[in-house]
């Protein structure tokens, strides 16, 4: 199956880098990570079109053929224009749509800035990814012991692949603690970001505009990036920041999921820089 969508292909690369597997099936694409089950977006299905009429029963028979065990649904849908298709079925078995925006760059457009009072760096030490992890957990309102499991699991791999080389996680330091983070992986001339996390208390302050400029350089130091691409909601502020920083709109991109039905279990939400 070929993927259209640059932001399914560059979510594609980043599982491939963090070691999820891919398999093509034809008519559809499974993405498995085993050692994260809970990581919806990290074991989900890819169809190559929008649905039409009928196709959402048969989409759902496969998601549910692939991972029988999982209490989650995340169906992704190839295509550039953010296209629902026939949703009402869909909508009807409990998943809802997520579109975001995804943007592409050359090159970041603005300078070097510190914040003042910041250190910024790559994280580094088990301390560094702890503190991390509990920006993120501050951030979620999920305090559920499945949540914390699938946080740390997912920061384990983000570390896995920066150490591996393949990108940078970096982090913004107040008073010597972290306070922001974001990660920038890259493969083939493309570097896509990940997690752009600003403690609440902690926004507003121009973290998120100065990790997202040093990720760039830092990878840029490692090896040759020709496109950043970075996702995010149409409908919150962050996406202003980016458009700011010099990336530009390139397609909506959708997808679908349904959270456990017992409410239980944790998610990847979309989460706002600082």
């Amino acid at each position: 199956m070929q993927v259209a969508s640059l932001g399914i292909r560059t979510d594609l690369m980043v599982r491939t880098l963090s070691g999820s597997s891919v398999q093509d099936k034809g008519d559809h694409l499974v993405v498995r990570t085993p050692s994260n089950p809970g990581f919806y977006w990290g074991n989900f299905v890819v169809f190559p079109a929008r649905p039409g009429p009928g196709e959402a029963e048969r989409w759902l028979a496969t998601f549910a053929g692939e991972f029988p065990d999982a209490s989650h649904v995340a169906i992704g849908v190839d295509g550039t224009m953010g296209e629902l298709g026939d949703a009402d079925a869909l909508r009807a078995a409990g998943l809802e749509p997520d579109v975001n925006i995804v943007l592409t760059a050359e090159a970041l457009t603005v300078p070097a800035r510190t914040p003042p009072g910041a250190e910024l760096r790559a994280l580094a030490s088990d301390a560094d990814w702890q503190q991390a992890r509990d920006v993120r957990l501050a951030i979620d309102e999920d305090d559920s012991e499945a949540h914390r499991t699938f946080v740390s699991r997912r920061l384990d791999d983000l570390r896995a692949m920066a150490d591996a080389g393949h990108g940078v996680y970096v982090g913004a330091f107040l008073d010597g603690v972290v306070r922001a983070t974001l990660g920038l992986y890259a493969a083939g001339g493309i570097a896509r970001f990940q997690n752009v996390e600003t403690h609440p208390d902690f926004r507003r302050r121009g973290l998120a505009r100065a990790l997202l400029v040093l990720a760039e350089q830092l990878v840029r130091d490692r090896q040759p990036v020709e496109q950043l691409v970075i996702t995010a909601d149409p409908d919150y502020v962050a996406i202003d920041l980016y458009r700011a920083l010099g990336f530009r709109d390139a397609e909506r991109q959708v997808g679908w999921q349904r959270a456990p039905t017992n409410g239980g279990g944790p998610s990847e939400p979309s989460v706002p820089p600082g």
